[in-house]
This record gives structure tokens, sequence and C-alpha cells, in this order.
């Protein structure tokens, strides 16, 4: 704005005094001043609404930055719990879990389960222990004599000798595989009264106008249910142990396992109904692969009962098709592998938990997370076991009230430390684990230690895990079955030999009579006739 020149009604060209000159000049001043500070209140504006906008940015930035943080946080959350899964499986052997030796990771060396303690004396026969060898034949058990005649002297050659009458006799026990064509000759009759044609009853075995015998069908059994051979195996072990006589095909092998399996089958019903009457049963299920699937086959029984059962699944619905667990009474006690189904409310026998995996689940939680509770505990278990068993050898039945007390304060102050060194574990995955074990152990103490109260109760299910040991050999050899009914076979057949076994009967005469069509029967095994009555 111009100031020089002011117009107020009193004609152009008037200026004013000396005061509204000074005047004017000054508010001139204050509004040049007034245009410069808003320019730089445009300026400050400007910036400041700049500083905002990257404010809001920056701050959308960091929260960006906060969320991928928080993601890689869960990130590595997950990867260090996988790190400690996965170290997990890398210490896992046969002394923490239930993996069989043969399952040992290349880089651990095998543990060898043995319950034996280490003397300190050297590997072998110790001084003064009668060696073992084969006594001298007596005269009337010696069937054959070889001469062994010298033609000339070792030393000289020379082939004038003299007979000195010394003899020196070395006997030999060897066996050879003799093939025998046997023709059986049933003589026809006519009856002078009915004039019919009669001759000898012709036993099943001799149906056909040629068969092998049950030498041979008990023998290709043997190999294939007991050594666990694969069927085409059968067949080439067979035609060289005959030199080439016997040609066993595997279709008829397979046959052979069928009829033994339908001929066992009632053996196997009398094992069932006599396994009901126990008071004491133990039993495990093991996976088998039948046709690339996996399946199972369970065993039920007791040290002279054997009961194999074969089934596509593991669950409820195939134990009860068995009808053993649901028929059981509340008098008896299943020893098992913590199979949580045993628990179900339908079935009302007691239970009994294997403490040998207790013991292993223990050494799991020495070795991830190294806490005294877990050594104590098993230390606990296994001397208060070996205390049982003395007292048993000496015709005690139980422990003192005393020594129930003693145990079962030392049991509940170790787990009271267990919650204590647990709430300190550095691995969350780890702790996780060992609190699930914890509360599995509290919430099944009495089934876990019922065998301290009861001694008839045992301390461990190995009887079943030995029992089945053999089916998974057969499933390294063999690798499947080819249908289940091909399972079930197995099953009935080694319930049959596996149960004569436990008797004293050997397996390969319980298969002679299997395939003679007279098996064994419960009865005759359990309680056999006495020669003197």
């Amino acid at each position: 704005m111009n100031f020089s020149k002011i117009q107020d009604g009193k004609g152009d060209g008037y200026m004013g005094t000396n005061y509204e000159k000074i005047f004017y000049k000054d508010y001139e001043q204050l509004y040049q001043q007034k245009e410069k500070i808003a320019g730089e209140l445009c300026k400050l504006q400007y910036y400041y609404n700049l500083l905002e906008s990257k404010y809001e940015t920056s701050e959308k930035a960091i929260q960006e930055l906060a969320e991928q943080n928080a993601l890689k946080d869960a990130q590595i959350a997950e990867l260090t719990k996988s790190v400690q899964r996965l170290e997990s499986l890398l210490n896992i052997d046969g002394t923490n879990s239930g993996t069989p030796t043969s399952a040992t990771p290349i880089n651990k060396k095998k543990v060898v389960p043995n319950s034996r303690e280490k003397t300190g004396e050297k590997i072998g026969g110790q001084p003064g222990h009668p060696k073992k060898k084969l006594e001298r034949f007596a005269d009337s058990e010696v069937g054959i004599n070889v001469e062994h005649a010298l033609d000339e002297c070792p030393n000289c050659h020379c082939t004038e000798l003299e007979d000195t009458d010394e003899v020196i006799e070395k006997d030999c026990l060897d066996y050879k595989v003799v093939v025998t064509k046997t023709r059986h000759k049933f003589r026809v009759h006519r009856c002078h009264q009915c004039g019919k044609e009669v001759h000898e009853t012709i036993p099943t075995h001799l149906k056909e106008e040629n068969q092998y015998g049950v030498q041979v069908q008990a023998m290709a059994l043997m190999l294939m249910n007991q050594g666990n051979v694969p069927i085409n195996k059968v067949r080439k072990m067979t035609y060289g142990f005959t030199e080439g006589e016997i040609q066993l095909s595997e279709g008829y092998i397979c046959k052979l396992q069928e009829r033994a399996s339908r001929k066992a089958w009632d053996f196997c019903e009398e094992v069932r109904r006599e396994i009901l009457k126990r008071d004491i049963v133990h039993w495990d299920d093991t996976v088998i692969m039948v046709d690339t699937k996996r399946a199972c086959l369970r065993f039920y029984g007791t040290k002279d009962l054997a009961l194999y059962k074969a089934h596509m699944h593991k669950d409820k619905e195939g134990l009860d098709n068995d009808n053993i667990l649901n028929l059981l009474p509340p008098t008896t006690t299943v020893s098992h592998d913590h199979n949580v189904i045993n628990y179900n409310k339908n079935y009302s026998y007691a239970n009994a938990e294997c403490n040998a995996h207790l013991i292993r689940d223990l050494q799991r939680v020495q070795d991830n997370l190294g806490h005294k509770w877990a050594e104590d505990l098993a230390k606990l278990l296994t001397e208060t076991n070996k205390r049982r068993e003395e007292l048993i050898e000496n015709g005690v039945s139980e422990f003192s009230p005393a020594e129930l007390s003693t145990f079962f304060n030392k049991f509940n102050d170790i787990m009271i430390h267990a919650y204590a060194e647990n709430g300190e574990a550095s691995s969350k995955y780890y702790a996780d684990k060992e609190r699930t074990l914890m509360l599995r152990i509290l919430d099944f103490k009495n089934e876990y230690l019922a065998w301290v109260v009861n001694f008839s109760i045992p301390f461990t299910n190995n009887l079943s895990e030995r029992s089945l040991r053999g089916a998974k050999v057969k499933m390294k050899v063999s690798g499947q079955y080819q249908n289940i009914k091909t399972a079930r076979f197995y099953a009935n057949i080694k319930s049959y030999i596996e149960t004569c076994y436990r008797n004293g009967i050997n397996e390969f005469y319980a298969l002679l009579r299997l395939c003679r069509g007279d098996p064994f029967t419960l009865e005759e095994i359990l309680h056999p006739p006495n020669p003197s009555e």
C-alpha cells in the first residue's frame, strides 16, 4: 500500500501533518512485517503439514515393522520349538522310548537292552566254570561205524604196517534228510452179510492220489511261522534240504497256511475262553503292513497262554470283536502300555500300567532337560521293584506298612520337586512334554503303582512286548501280508505253536499233529495225563 498521498476530501495533493506521516510510515512497516510473518507462517504451515505427513508415514511404518517383528518372533519361536522337537527325536533310542534297537539313528551307538548287572568279570567262561561239550556216545547209541585204515606211513611212506590193536574213537552227531516215497495200500473187502465193498478208513491227510506228507507240511509251516521265512524262501530251502527231490509251489504253501489256520481255530477259541478266567491278563498291539496299509496285530495272554488277533484298524470295534476285554470281570487286572482305550466306561476290569515304558519316558526327560526328579523317580521305582523281587523269592507276599509309607512319601516328595523343576525349565517345548508326563503319572498313579501294593501284578508289560517281537521280525523279512486274511492265518497258527511252546511242547511236533488233523487241545496241554495213572 502507498501512503505518500492521502485523499480525505481536502483536494488532491494534500500530504497531511508530520504526525500523520510518521503514523502512516510505521503502519506501512508493520504491514510489511505482517506480510513477511504471514509468508513465514505459510512456510511453517507447509513444513508442519509435511512433518505431520512424514510422522503419520513413520507411525504406519513403525506399526508395520512391529507387526513384522511380531510375526518373525512367532516364526523364531516356532522354529526354536521345531529345533527342540528335532533334537528330541535325535535323542530317542531304546533307553528313553519304545524305539527298537534296529531303528537307532546312525549317529548314535546302539543300546542293546540288558537287565543283567555288570560284575566286573571278563567276558566268557569264568575260572572253575565246568566246560560244556558233547559227551561220548554209549555203545548202544552208535548206529554207524566207519573204519579209517592207513595204507602207508605218513612219515616215510613205508607200506609194511603192524596193527597194535589200539583204536582211537571219535564220535559225530549229525543228521540227514531222507526223502521217502511211501505207497499206502487199503485192501478192499466184500462183506458177506451186506454185500458191500469196504476198506479201512482213509485218513484226511491221504485223501489225494499223491500228496506231501505231514513232515514236509510241518517243516514248511515251521519255517514260515516260527522262522519268519518268506514263502519263496520256504520253497527254495525245502528244495535245498531235500537235494531237489521236493519242489513245493508257492501256491501250495499258501493253501497249506490257510488249512493249518482252519485246523487251529478251535484251539484259539479254547485259549480265548481260558484267558477270560485268569486274574492277570497282558495285552498289547503292534503295527503290521497289509497290502501297503497300516494294520495291527494284537496279543492277549499270560505266561502259559498266547492268543494273536489281526485287524485292519486299531480301534475299539476290533477290541470288542476279539471278545476278551469287553468280557473280563472286575476281578481281572489287565497289564498294558498306557492304552487310554482300556479305561473305556464299557470295560469293567482293573488296569495296571507298564513301568518299563514309564522309566523310558523319565529317561527322556533326563536327556532333554536334565531334571533330577525324573532320575529320582526312576531310581525309586527300580529299587523298590528289586526289593519286591527279593521278598517274593523269600516267600513274602507284601511290603510292610512302614515300607509302603516310606515309598509313597518319597513318591509324593519327588512329584512336588517335579513341579518346581518344570516351572524353571528353559525350554518351553520340553517343559510342555514334561508337564504332560507329570499329569499322566498323577492321573494314573494307582495304575502305575498297583504292583507296590499287590505282588501278583507285574511291574512291566514286557511279556506282551516279547510276544510281539517275532511279528516285527517277520515284517522286516517279508515286508507285508497280502491281505488281512493271510495276517489272520498267521495269528491263528502263531497262537497254537506259541501256547504249545510256553508249556514245554516242541513246536515242530505240535505242527506235525496239526497237519495230521489231530492238534493238541488246551486241556491236554494245561493238564497232561499222568503216565503212572
